[in-house]
């Protein structure tokens, strides 16, 4: 591994543009994530249940896009010698054009059979090959920015603010601008709104992609393993080596199930407030809350982090997230304030481990290094991301046939009193579910402070021999 080219040392520039990245990926991903089941429902009239299948059936895509990607990010650079840059200032713009292709609204009165087919090639072309293009070189490229530890845990933050900034925009605007009252004063969903939406939300997203391509340094120069031979070249060996080493399998636990636990909220929050609460402009103010609660933990996460271990603050945060939920989930509340509460409270706890939990990855990768020679920054990433996609369209399929089982409509502008309460089981319960999967990955997760102090001292003598 060699190092040079520092054009400025490591500081404010390289967090904005750092952050500016998830801004931009999560822009057209949360929309997706949190709102396309809902169009394709209330816009498209599509059954929740085949949604949800189709969500499952593109992860088996997922399982070699991925990959793929991640490998060929891991034994390839450009001709200036950088690795994970190029790839987001070519895939950007496909990424923009693929999102806003899957909210066509012209397609609503066409036959059920066009319009599942229409819905399987844009979703697969947008989260299966163009957001996997550039959000996995995006994540890999913290390794290279710095190897420092704690500059590390700053880009995590950073780029944890990033992906709640845009998580905050879609939460406040969306329910704000795609719902219109009908004639009985009810409110329904817009098709010429999501689209248009969808259109300018994908302008920003390219904007701040661009920016982050233009900021970004790759200070850490690793070599095209192209021309090296040996174990780093047989991919399938490398991959397979992941899933022997502990460290990176709990890792990939508790990354999966924080994701999940972020997708549930965000599929079943705009069925909470339309169909629960009978309130859909609340749904933003309920973003907001989210958003507060984990930006609150923002400067508590990184001086604890760094104090304390980023493990150890995970678990606390964790613990108050579990708690939260299991308090909702007992006392069924029907006060949106108190339900309020919960969220703000389960989300600070959310906040003390997302804030760091890339540093986290970054330990394992360093982790994963000293133990077998072998830097896999992006077979990692691409692996985690595999993961954490399967989990979001698990969540979705999973939301998808919960409504079917709950006997939710989908074109019923008001839903029964049954439906109303199963709601709210589902939605609180499965929350509670990842919650409490990710505390118990986490407490088993070996890399506490003492250990990755040590290895932070290996890797200095390794790189003060190389």
């Amino acid at each position: 591994m060699d190092e040079k080219e520092t054009l400025y040392p490591f500081g404010w520039k390289d967090k904005i543009g750092y952050m500016t990245g998830d801004v931009g990926c999560n822009l057209v991903l949360s929309m997706a994530n949190s709102y396309l089941l809902v169009f394709y429902t209330k816009v498209m009239g599509v059954s929740a249940a085949i949604i949800g299948t189709i969500f499952m059936l593109a992860r088996f895509v997922d399982a070699f896009t991925d990959v793929t990607v991640g490998r060929l990010v891991d034994t390839r650079t450009d001709k200036r010698g950088e690795r994970f840059r190029p790839w987001i200032a070519y895939f950007s713009v496909p990424l923009v054009i693929s999102s806003c292709l899957m909210y066509n609204y012209l397609l609503a009165n066409a036959a059920m059979t066009w319009k599942i087919v229409y819905l399987i090639v844009t979703y697969i072309l947008f989260g299966s090959v163009f957001y996997t293009a550039v959000n996995i070189p995006y994540g890999a490229m913290s390794a290279v920015i710095t190897n420092d530890p704690q500059e590390r845990s700053s880009l995590s933050t950073w780029r944890n603010i990033g992906a709640n900034v845009g998580g905050l925009l879609l939460g406040i605007l969306i329910p704000l601008i795609v719902y219109v009252t009908d004639e009985d004063g009810n409110q329904v969903a817009s098709g010429p709104r999501f689209f248009w939406l969808a259109v300018v939300l994908g302008i920003l997203a390219l904007g701040a992609l661009l920016w982050c391509h233009r900021w970004s340094i790759e200070r850490i120069r690793l070599k095209n393993k192209t021309e090296d031979s040996g174990k780093e070249n047989r991919s399938l060996r490398v991959i397979l080596d992941l899933f022997h080493d502990k460290t990176l399998l709990l890792n990939f636990g508790y990354s999966i199930f924080i994701y999940a636990a972020m997708q549930v909220f965000m599929t079943f929050n705009q069925y909470m407030f339309l169909d629960y609460f009978g309130n859909t402009t609340m749904s933003g103010i309920a973003s907001i809350v989210m958003f507060a609660g984990t930006m609150l933990a923002a400067p508590f996460a990184t001086k604890f982090g760094a104090k304390y271990g980023k493990k150890e603050v995970s678990v606390v945060g964790l613990a108050l997230s579990t708690g939260s939920y299991l308090l909702m989930f007992l006392l069924r509340v029907d006060s949106i304030l108190l339900y309020f509460v919960g969220i703000f409270v389960a989300f600070f706890g959310v906040g003390l481990m997302s804030m760091i939990c890339f540093a986290l990855t970054n330990d394992c990768i360093d982790n994963h290094y000293l133990e077998t020679g072998v830097r896999a920054e992006g077979t990692v990433y691409a692996v985690n991301s595999f993961l954490r996609k399967m989990a979001a369209a698990v969540c979705n399929g999973l939301g998808g046939w919960g409504l079917a089982v709950i006997g939710y409509q989908e074109l019923a502008a008001v839903q029964t009193e049954s439906v109303r309460q199963n709601l709210y089981t589902l939605s609180v319960g499965l929350n509670l579910l990842c919650f409490a999967l990710t505390l118990l990955f986490l407490i088993l997760f070996p890399l506490n402070k003492k250990k990755i102090d040590e290895n932070t001292r290996k890797l200095a003598e390794l790189n003060a021999k190389e």
